[in-house]
């Protein structure tokens, strides 16, 4: 009986490890490489003639979902507008 519920308890750790720590270590990671791009783009873009891009909440949450197109996009959106 004991193995039973040892066995539960290790299916319940994998699936919350699946369902809720893998994409929340994917989103710490895209917010991690994408404000570190948009740091480089800041420091260096002058350069070329783009504008600099505040790091917010917002910028923080368009990178982190969508990772280093993100970056682009939000680039694109302040330099352009």
């Amino acid at each position: 009986m004991d193995l039973m519920w040892i066995a539960i308890g290790v299916a319940a750790l994998f699936l919350l490890n699946k369902l809720i720590l893998a994409p929340f270590r994917k989103l710490v990671v895209n917010i991690a490489v994408g404000l570190l791009a948009l740091y480089l783009i800041n420091f260096y873009g002058y350069m070329i003639g783009l504008e600099a891009v505040p790091i917010t909440i917002v910028t923080g949450i368009i990178i982190g979902i969508l990772g280093l197109p993100g970056v682009v996009l939000v680039t694109l959106y302040y330099t352009m507008f």
